[in-house]
C-alpha cells in the first residue's frame, strides 16, 4: 500500500502594498507625489478614484468609489523598500573633522530612559524587526560615525547599559566599558579622551544632580566611575558613515538608516581635539537655541563652534524638553534655552519612511475638490492612498472641515492589542480589522498619539510621511463592534452632500492652520468632520471670525475642538500632540515638556487655555463610551419658532436617530453637551438631548474633581449628548450635534429618515443669504449641568 503524500500548506506571506502622500491636499496645478512599497508583487496596478462613501457593511450605501482617469492609470514596477524607525540629529562634515577619533575630547549629557534596551512584553515584536535592521539589541548610540557594516568608525555608546567607547584600528573593532550600567531617569555626565601621544582612551561617567535628578542622603548615591584603557589609537579604517547623535547608521542600498537607536535624552554635547600642544574645538552643540525668530526648535541644530557644523534631525526627535540645567522656575523653553539643551530621542521614532517616489499626479485643473485616493492593487493585495483636493479659482459657498489633526493623532493606533484597559474601554472584546493584524506584523510603521514609546514615554508627533493604515477608506475601528471612525465616518458627510446635491470644497487642518480666516471668508457654510478633537489655536480664531462674520458653522460631530496640536511651519505634514495635565488623556508629558516644540503652544485641553468648545460650537465633550448608541428626544426649544426651520417635517414626539450603524443610535460614541458656565452664548437653543446611555459612559475627567461614585450615565446628569442651536450677531451661527455617532445615522433608510431630514433642513437654510435671526427670549425649563 503506497502512503499518499502529505497535503503542504502554503507558507507564503500574502502580497502587500502600502504607500503615502507627501501631504495630505494639493490644489488643481499642484503636484502630489506617491511613494509605494511592495511585499510580494513585482507590479502593481494604480488608478485615481474618488472616494464618496467609506461604510462596506449593509447598513448603508456600501462602499462607494467613481474612477477618475488621470496620468498616474496604468502598470507600475513594485520594489520593497525598509522602513527604519529611530530619530537622531546628521552632521554634516565636509571638511572630515569628525572622521577620526584622534585626540578627540567628547563630553556629552545623557539621561537615558531604557539603558538595558529592556526589549519584552507589549514591544517585543518591535525589536524582533529591530534587531533584524540594527545590530546588536543591547547596544544604543550615543555618538559617534559607527558604521554597522563596515565596523568602522568611533562611537559613543551604551552596551547592555553600561558607556562603552568602541573604534576601529588596524581592521579590527575595539571597545572597553565602564562595569556598571547608567540607572534610567538620571542624567549624567560622559567624558571621553582618546589620547594619542599617551595611547591611552579614558572614560569618565559622573551622575549629576537637578531639580530632575536629585538623590539625598536617604537614598543610595549614584557614584561616579573612571576607567582608563590601553590603546594604540592610529588611523582608523575610513568610514563613510555620516556622524549622528542619537543613533548609528546601517547602509540600505545608497540610503543610511538608523541603527541601534537612543533611548533618552541627549545633551551638552561638545568635541575638542587635543595633541601635545593644543587643544581646539572641534564642535559644541546647543539643542535649546534656536536661529529663528520666534525661537521654535523644529529641524536644525546650531553648533556654537567656530567650525559651524550645524545638525539636521530625522525623523522628529522630541525637542524643547528640560535638560540637565533646568531648574523648574520657567516652562518656556524660549525664554530659558539653556535650561533645555536636551533633544529626547526614541528607537521607535518614525515621522518620514523615505521611500523613492513611485509616480506623481499633477492635479487636473478641472478636477473638482473632494477626497479621492490612489488605488493601488496586485495580486489581490489592495492599498488605498487617500489625499484631499482643494478647490481652484472657483469656489462653491460650503466648504467641509476634514479632520486631518485627528487622523494623525489616531495614526497606527495599535490600542486594542497594547492597552492595558483595551476591554474596558468597550465594555467588550475589541473587534479586530484586518489592518489591525497587519500593524502587528509592522510595527516599523510607528504609533499613534494614544501611545507609548518602548521607554515609556508618550508619543507626541503623527506625520503624512509613513504609511497610515487606519487611514484606509474600509477601515473599521477596533472599538466600534460595527460602524466607522475617522475619515470613513467623513466619508458619511461627503455621500450625504452627494445625495443633497450639494458640491462642496474640502479643506485641510493643515490648511486652515495656515491660512487662517482668508481661507473661509468666501463661504457661506463649514461643515466640520464626525471628530474634530483636535485643532490649532490659528483653527479656533479662524472659525470664531467665520462665525462673527456672518458665517455659518454645521459641527457634525463629537468631542470636537478639544486639545492642542500644532503643525510644523516649515514641514507641514508634521503634527504635534503633547499632553497636559487635564482631561482625558493617554498618557502625559513631564513638566518642563508641555510646550510644543513647533508652536511654543502650551499642551493641553483647550477649556483649560480659555478657549472651550462651547464658546464657539455651544457645546464641549462630556463623556465617551462603546457600548451602544441611544436617540435624541425633543426639547421645549425645538418648538420655538426661531428653530421651526430645523425641524419641518418631524413630529412634536417623535425620537430622532433611534438607527444608525455606529452602535443603533446618532447619539453616543463621544458626546458633548451644552455648558453656559463654560461659554454656550446666550440665546443658544437646546433642541434635543440623548435618551438613556449606559454606565459605560463616564462623566469626562475635566469634570471629576475627586475619585468619587456615580459618574456613569445612569446617574450623571451631565453625561449626554445635546443637540443645539445658535443664531449669531452679524447674521452668522452654528448648528452643533454634539455625538460622534450622528453622521453615521444619516445614510439609514436610503436616506428617509429625520436625522437626514434635521440636518438637510439646516443645511439648506444656512446655504441662504438672509441673516440667521438672533434668539433673545428667555430659556425654557430645561437646566443643563454646569448652567
Amino acid at each position: 500500500m503506497t502512503a499518499e503524500a502529505a497535503p503542504t500548506r502554503d507558507t507564503q506571506p500574502e502580497p502587500k502594498i502600502f504607500g503615502y502622500t507627501d501631504r495630505f491636499a494639493a490644489r488643481p496645478g499642484e503636484s502630489l507625489s506617491f511613494h509605494v512599497s511592495c511585499e510580494g508583487p513585482s507590479t502593481y496596478q494604480a488608478s485615481l478614484v474618488r472616494l464618496r462613501h467609506g461604510f462596506t457593511g449593509e447598513a448603508g450605501p456600501g462602499f462607494l468609489e467613481t474612477p477618475v482617469p488621470s496620468d498616474i492609470d496604468g502598470k507600475k514596477q513594485g520594489k520593497k523598500y525598509a522602513c527604519q524607525p529611530g530619530s537622531y540629529v546628521e552632521i554634516p562634515d565636509p571638511s572630515s573633522l569628525l572622521s577620526s577619533p584622534e585626540g578627540l575630547v567628547i563630553d556629552a549629557k545623557v539621561y537615558p530612559t531604557l539603558p538595558l534596551s529592556s526589549r519584552s512584553g507589549n514591544f517585543g515584536a518591535y525589536h524582533v524587526t529591530q534587531n533584524s535592521f540594527g545590530g546588536a539589541s543591547d547596544r544604543q548610540v550615543i555618538l559617534g560615525n559607527w558604521s554597522e557594516d563596515s565596523s568602522t568608525g568611533y562611537a559613543l555608546v551604551l552596551d547592555a547599559g553600561r558607556p562603552t567607547f568602541i573604534w576601529s584600528e588596524h581592521g579590527t573593532v575595539k571597545s572597553f566599558s565602564l562595569n556598571s550600567p547608567l540607572e534610567g531617569h538620571h542624567w549624567y555626565s560622559l567624558h571621553v579622551e582618546v589620547n594619542t601621544a599617551a595611547s591611552h582612551v579614558r572614560l569618565i561617567q559622573t551622575p549629576l544632580s537637578n531639580i530632575m535628578n536629585r538623590y539625598t542622603d536617604q537614598a543610595l548615591p549614584l557614584e561616579p566611575e573612571e576607567k582608563l584603557a590601553a590603546a594604540q589609537p592610529s588611523t582608523p579604517a575610513a568610514t563613510t558613515a555620516p556622524f549622528r547623535i542619537g543613533a548609528g547608521a546601517r547602509l540600505d542600498g545608497e540610503r543610511w538608516l538608523a541603527a541601534n537607536g537612543f533611548n533618552g535624552k541627549i545633551g551638552g554635547v561638545s568635541i575638542q581635539r587635543s595633541t601635545p600642544v593644543t587643544t581646539k574645538s572641534v564642535a559644541d552643540w546647543h539643542f535649546g537655541r534656536s536661529q529663528r525668530d520666534d525661537g521654535l526648535l523644529l529641524w536644525d541644530v546650531l553648533d556654537e563652534s567656530p567650525n559651524r557644523l550645524h545638525g539636521r534631525c530625522h525623523n522628529a526627535p522630541t525637542r524643547a524638553v528640560a535638560g540637565h540645567a533646568f531648574t523648574g522656575l520657567v516652562d518656556d523653553f524660549r525664554l530659558v534655552p539653556d535650561e533645555y539643551d536636551a533633544i529626547h530621542f526614541h528607537d521607535d521614532d518614525i515621522t518620514d519612511a523615505g521611500w523613492p517616489e513611485a509616480f506623481a499626479l499633477d492635479v487636473p485643473s478641472d478636477l473638482p475638490s473632494g477626497v479621492y485616493a490612489a488605488k493601488l492593487t496586485a495580486d489581490g493585495a489592495e492599498q488605498y492612498l487617500p489625499f484631499f483636493v482643494r478647490a481652484g479659482q472657483k469656489k462653491n459657498d460650503v466648504a467641509v472641515l476634514f479632520s486631518t489633526a485627528t487622523y494623525l493623532a489616531y495614526a497606527n493606533d495599535r490600542i486594542a492589542f497594547e492597552a492595558d484597559g483595551a476591554e474596558i474601554i468597550v465594555s467588550r472584546t475589541p473587534i479586530l480589522d484586518r489592518e489591525d493584524l497587519t500593524l502587528q506584523d509592522h510595527p516599523e510603521f510607528g504609533r499613534s498619539c494614544y501611545e507609548i514609546h518602548n521607554d515609556g514615554s508618550g508619543v507626541v508627533f503623527g506625520s503624512v510621511r509613513k504609511p497610515i493604515l487606519t487611514l484606509q477608506p474600509k477601515h473599521r475601528a477596533w472599538f466600534q463592534a460595527e460602524g466607522v471612525w475617522g475619515l470613513p465616518a467623513d466619508l458619511c458627510i461627503v455621500h450625504w452632500l452627494e445625495v443633497e446635491n450639494c458640491d462642496f470644497d474640502a479643506i485641510t487642518d493643515e490648511d486652515l492652520d495656515r491660512e487662517g480666516y482668508d481661507l473661509l471668508r468666501d463661504y457661506r457654510v463649514v461643515i466640520t468632520g464626525s471628530h474634530p478633537e483636535y485643532v490649532t489655536r490659528k483653527e479656533l480664531t479662524a472659525l470664531e471670525e467665520f462665525t462673527s462674520n456672518g458665517g455659518r458653522l454645521m459641527y457634525l460631530g463629537g468631542n470636537g475642538f478639544y486639545a492642542t496640536v500644532s503643525f510644523d511651519p516649515e514641514q507641514p505634514h508634521l503634527m504635534e500632540l503633547r499632553r497636559s495635565d487635564g482631561g482625558t488623556r493617554p498618557h502625559q508629558s513631564p513638566y518642563g515638556d508641555k510646550r510644543h516644540a513647533t508652536s511654543g503652544e502650551l499642551a493641553g485641553i483647550w477649556r483649560n487655555k480659555g478657549l472651550p468648545p462651547q464658546k464657539l460650537a455651544g457645546v464641549g465633550f462630556a463623556a465617551q463610551g462603546f457600548d451602544r448608541c441611544t436617540y435624541y428626544e425633543r426639547l421645549e426649544d425645538s418648538h420655538s419658532p426661531a428653530a421651526g426651520f430645523i425641524f419641518h417635517g418631524i413630529g412634536e414626539d417623535e425620537r430622532i436617530g433611534e438607527f444608525g450603524i455606529m452602535g443603533g443610535g446618532a447619539a453616543g460614541a463621544e458626546v458633548d453637551c451644552y455648558q453656559p458656565g463654560l461659554g454656550s452664548p446666550p440665546g443658544t437653543l437646546v433642541l434635543a438631548t440623548s435618551g438613556p446611555l449606559s454606565d459605560a459612559y463616564l462623566l469626562a475627567a475635566e469634570e471629576v474633581y475627586e475619585s468619587i461614585p456615580g459618574i456613569g450615565a445612569t446617574e450623571q446628569p451631565g453625561v449626554r449628548s445635546d443637540i443645539v442651536y445658535c443664531a449669531l450677531d452679524g447674521g452668522g451661527g452654528f448648528f452643533s450635534v454634539g455625538s460622534i455617532a450622528y453622521t453615521a445615522s444619516l445614510s439609514h433608510n436610503n436616506y428617509d429618515n429625520n436625522i437626514a431630514q434635521i440636518t438637510g433642513n439646516v443645511l439648506r437654510r444656512f446655504r441662504r443669504t438672509e441673516p440667521l435671526q438672533e434668539i433673545l427670549s428667555e430659556k425654557g425649563s430645561f437646566q443643563p449641568v454646569g448652567s
